[in-house]
């Protein structure tokens, strides 16, 4: 009956079960004789979030039309009451064409929304604005259908995740500038598992590597070098000099088998891609970028 109802374009509740269930006489009464003339059938009845209810204001259904799903709608009317035989005479005006079905653990429904649409209550605000519109925004665009599983809640939390990756970098770059972030990737690279070897090599004779890192390779006997060039930037890295500090690196420590440059740049540029790709050519050997959000990543994995 509820369902029906708003897809007919009202909007009803229950706790109204008696002719006198009117909330806006209710409130006039209260307001000239005080609580305590109402009976105790018309207290029960009395629901007064119901008219705080405005239009442009959505309600959501809950377990509506059956377990587990919710149906909702925008408010084009406000409290209004029409008494039948019965109960749920408490009435509103919705839009029929903003009806919408959806199930609570749809993937499009995000979970901390998802964990407010469970009964709590004769009625609650849901307090998810941000989520709500999402959600809106999806239905109405006709998505939905796909449950949620552990490996789409692990896809919205990445989504989540990504911009305070960029933030931290940021915050790695204003916290360590220049030679402090070399000495910062220094401790770092000392903690990840296989690296024997971390020395510092920055400075006016540096040949091109701030870091030379050793490692153990597939062959144990035969430990591999990895020459790092380190840049505290800011913005796109547009600058190529780092590919020529591996460049002259490859030069001066032969038993370096690949380079790395690790920026603080919020993204590289196809210049310094071409001179990366044109470097690992002509070398025969695997030069590396690791670059904004991914320093934050590599930075939080290996931090102790």
């Amino acid at each position: 009956m509820l369902h029906s109802s708003l897809k007919e374009g009202e909007g009803r509740f229950g706790w109204s079960y008696i002719e006198t269930g009117d909330l806006n006489k209710l409130k006039q009464r209260i307001e000239k004789d005080g609580w305590d003339s109402l009976s105790d059938e018309e207290r029960e009845c009395y629901q007064a979030f119901l008219l705080d209810i405005r239009e442009g204001d959505y309600v959501i259904y809950i377990n509506v039309p059956e377990w587990g799903q919710c149906t909702l709608a925008r408010v084009n009317r406000p409290y209004y009451w029409r008494y039948e035989d019965g109960d749920f005479n408490h009435r509103f005006g919705v839009a029929p064409d903003s009806v919408r079905d959806f199930d609570r653990n749809d993937k499009l429904v995000h979970p901390s929304l998802s964990a407010r649409l469970k009964l709590q209550g004769r009625w609650w605000r849901i307090n998810q604005q941000q989520h709500f519109e999402t959600l809106l925004r999806g239905l109405e665009a006709g998505e939905g259908g796909t449950p949620l599983t552990s490996e789409t809640a692990r896809d919205l939390l990445d989504k989540a995740i990504q911009p305070l990756l960029a933030t931290i970098t940021t915050k790695i770059h204003e916290t360590h500038p220049n030679k402090a972030l070399e000495d910062l990737l220094a401790r770092i690279f000392r903690n990840v598992p296989g690296v024997n070897k971390v020395e510092k090599k920055g400075g006016p004779r540096d040949h091109g590597a701030d870091l030379l890192v050793e490692f153990e390779s597939a062959m144990p006997i035969l430990p591999q070098t990895c020459v790092i060039q380190v840049k505290s930037f800011e913005g796109d890295q547009w600058s190529t000099k780092a590919v020529d500090d591996i460049k002259r690196a490859f030069k001066h420590y032969p038993e370096a088998g690949m380079g790395l440059i690790v920026s603080t740049a919020s993204s590289s540029t196809d210049a310094l891609d071409e001179a990366i790709e044109k470097l690992q050519k002509k070398t025969g050997k695997s030069v590396s970028l690791l670059i904004g959000k991914e320093v934050a990543n590599f930075v939080l994995r290996f931090w102790s």
